[in-house]
């Protein structure tokens, strides 16, 4: 299914930051990965197959913020291209042609979007000049607009996320766009939702009181059960309920992505000294594990069992969200023997479970 791409460009070598995601293959040896760097001059997207020797380029752009890019399916890819400073238009790239197709522009910051499991809806979230926000979903030429609360200003911690992520069966959608402490006025026009596909209508805000300032969320792999972190821990909630659980208190996660089989949560978490590490949670016996103790970051599951995470380095200078930040190396680490390798990437300050594509 995952076939070699036609041959592309070399990689340069010499990018400052950027973004990966991951493809694997059907079997437990391939995969694919997307690369995106940034120089002081453009920002390229690369495509690294496990089968080949390096990096193929297969978007290039202007100067500007790496344009987020990630799967659609195995030979199709999206991103956001941002170079114009009053619009953005979200992209799409048949891998086996290089045909590049512009499937919307519009008038603003897109912060996020998503592609439903089968590609036929897009959903995006548009951040004006204004400070306006709204949610923008589009299916079959129809486009639904939901204006959001007002933005006044963005986080720039660690806590702050933009997530937008549909359910296993495509059946909801997750919106989150958490600058924490700013979810007031109406709670259907806050900035964590979860929207029924079928109408866009609410199936769920996270409960006032009991998760304020919720954040941090992800959908299990194979059932329509979210996953988040509140004020008091981490909860739990399942399509077509009105209740919350509890899936562990006190612990304040970050970067949340489940394993294909759903038997594990990796995550991120902040230690007194402010260091962040990579943990695991073990679903079926509910505790979590370490993994290795050096400073991670920014986990994700390419396989049931094989993580990759960022390394972090303490800042030589002041950093935004601590006292350290990723190195831009990439590493992973495998559960059954509970060591790390190196990945042959660089200058990566970014991963999301959101990019990887596992079907």
């Amino acid at each position: 299914m995952l076939a070699a791409c036609a041959q592309a460009p070399a990689a340069t070598t010499n990018s400052p930051s950027g973004s990966a995601s991951a493809s694997p293959s059907a079997g437990t040896a391939g995969y694919r990965v997307l690369f995106t760097a940034s120089t002081v001059s453009s920002s390229e997207i690369f495509l690294y197959d496990s089968a080949s020797s390096a990096p193929q380029q297969l978007v290039s752009v202007g100067a500007g913020s790496a344009p987020d890019a990630r799967f659609i399916s195995a030979q199709k890819i999206a991103y956001v291209d941002s170079t114009n400073p009053t619009s953005a238009r979200i992209m799409t790239m048949e891998l086996s042609t290089r045909a590049s197709t512009t499937e919307l522009t519009a008038s603003g910051n897109v912060a996020a979007f998503a592609y439903s499991h089968d590609g036929a809806t897009l959903a995006y979230l548009l951040h004006g000049a204004d400070g306006k926000a709204s949610l923008h979903i589009r299916r079959g030429g129809q486009e639904t607009t939901l204006n959001l609360n007002a933005i006044p200003g963005r986080g720039v911690g660690r806590d702050d996320e933009l997530r937008l992520e549909f359910a296993p069966d495509d059946n909801y959608l997750l919106m989150v766009d958490t600058f924490v402490g700013n979810q007031g006025q109406a709670p259907e026009t806050g900035q964590f939702l979860v929207l029924r596909a079928a109408d866009n209508t609410v199936a769920f805000v996270p409960p006032a009181g009991v998760s304020a300032n919720a954040t941090m969320a992800t959908w299990a792999r194979h059932a329509d059960r979210l996953y988040y972190r509140d004020q008091a821990g981490v909860r739990t909630w399942d399509a077509g309920t009105t209740t919350v659980g509890t899936l562990a208190t006190a612990l304040h996660w970050y970067d949340p992505a489940p394993s294909p089989d759903d038997a594990w949560l990796a995550f991120t978490e902040i230690d007194a000294q402010f260091v962040p590490r990579v943990r695991l949670y073990d679903l079926q016996h509910g505790q979590g594990i370490a993994t290795v103790a050096a400073p991670r970051s920014h986990p994700i599951f390419i396989t049931a069992d094989t993580i990759w995470y960022l390394e972090e380095q303490a800042c030589q200078s002041e950093c935004l969200g601590g006292p350290s930040q990723p190195s831009g190396k990439v590493l992973a680490y495998s559960l059954k023997t509970k060591a790390e390798s190196s990945l042959p990437f660089t200058d990566v300050r970014n991963l999301s479970q959101l990019a990887v594509f596992s079907r």
